[in-house]
């Protein structure tokens, strides 16, 4: 198992999105790649993202990683603003 970090932020003015539904969003649309457990922490420059990938390649986990989080971000209404940085 490798941990993946990447941060999102909304895109203009300032949005809020639940930490707690964001991480049940990316840990269902993560299940299909491996993903072993998900910790998200919304701070004052966007949120961070934390993800355990079965696997032990931190490149392949890190791209896995970025692949399931904008796969939520593209089928979360809530989250078409918010890119990864």
């Amino acid at each position: 198992m490798v941990a993946a970090h990447i941060r999102i932020a909304p895109l203009g003015s300032t949005s809020e999105f639940d930490p707690t539904a964001l991480r049940d969003l990316i840990y269902t649309q993560g299940t299909q790649n491996g993903i072993e457990h998900v910790r998200v922490r919304a701070g004052p420059y966007g949120t961070d993202i934390l993800a355990f990938i079965d696997g032990d390649d931190p490149e392949e986990a890190t791209k896995a990683l970025h692949q399931i989080v904008n796969r939520t971000i593209a089928g979360t209404p809530a989250l078409r603003r918010w890119r990864i940085i």
